[in-house]
């Protein structure tokens, strides 16, 4: 009974979750529709595919995230540099996080981006004369990113025993700029392997589309037999692990 329980709370958690991806629902019903018609020219199956929806949405999730995290990382390295800019001209801490805010906001125009936004909460609190350096180990913990955490730990600490914070926050900017150089320079590397993985994820079912709509009947043995049928699903099975193999291939992680 626990077990049905927790697994119901599961799934009235993820459906919460789709309230606000219905983007990505979209995409994701379309997709079964497509798959429906491809492999068993059968629209109508795709309304019992809809638990497949969830780890597809969960799939999208995660790399959605993954590319928000690489943003708020090439953000933060920004920040640490106005910063340590604006600490080596006399500014204190607290100016300095403003004048950030500030620069990164001109910069950044309609789409300030989540560390942008959390700044404005950071420089509002300010006014009210809270700790810089507690709001943001708060920041560090609301975004989850290892290199703002650092950041906020170094600032915690240089605060409270002293020491030569600009100097401090420059060598942390260096390394954190080295380590988003070499993930660049990997990128471009892997630019050309992970253009020719999108291109033969999609061929075949662009192959397929074209033969549909050009030869109606040829796959029609597929459609109306249980061993065309059982075939489809196994070409389509090995097309889905295909494409999730290469994606596991391109992705390099530092």
């Amino acid at each position: 009974m626990n077990a049905i329980r927790n697994l119901w709370r599961k799934c009235f958690r993820e459906l919460n979750l789709w309230k606000h991806e219905k983007k990505e629902l979209g995409k994701g019903a379309a997709l079964g529709i497509l798959i429906c018609w491809l492999f068993y020219d059968r629209i109508w199956l795709a309304a019992f595919l809809w638990p497949l929806l969830v780890p597809w949405m969960r799939h999208r999730r995660a790399y959605l995230a993954a590319r928000e995290k690489e943003e708020i990382r090439r953000d933060v390295r920004e920040m640490m540099l106005f910063v340590s800019n604006g600490l080596s001209v006399g500014y204190s801490l607290e100016n300095a996080l403003k004048a950030a805010y500030r620069d990164m906001k001109a910069n950044r125009g309609d789409h300030p981006g989540k560390l942008v936004m959390e700044l404005e909460v950071l420089t509002e609190a300010l006014k009210l004369n809270a700790g810089a350096d507690r709001l943001l180990l708060e920041m560090s913990e609301r975004i989850d990113l290892e290199e703002l955490r650092q950041f906020a730990e170094i600032v915690s600490i240089v605060k409270r025993n002293g020491g030569n914070l600009i100097e401090i926050l420059g060598r942390t900017a260096e390394h954190l700029s080295q380590s988003l150089q070499i993930k660049e320079e990997i990128k471009t590397v892997t630019a050309a392997k992970r253009m020719e993985k999108k291109v033969m994820s999609v061929m075949p079912y662009f192959i397929l589309i074209y033969v549909r709509i050009t030869n109606q009947g040829y796959f029609q043995v597929l459609y109306d037999t249980i061993p065309g049928m059982i075939l489809s699903t196994v070409c389509l099975a090995s097309l889905t692990a295909a494409g999730l193999w290469a994606e596991r291939v391109v992705m390099i992680e530092i």
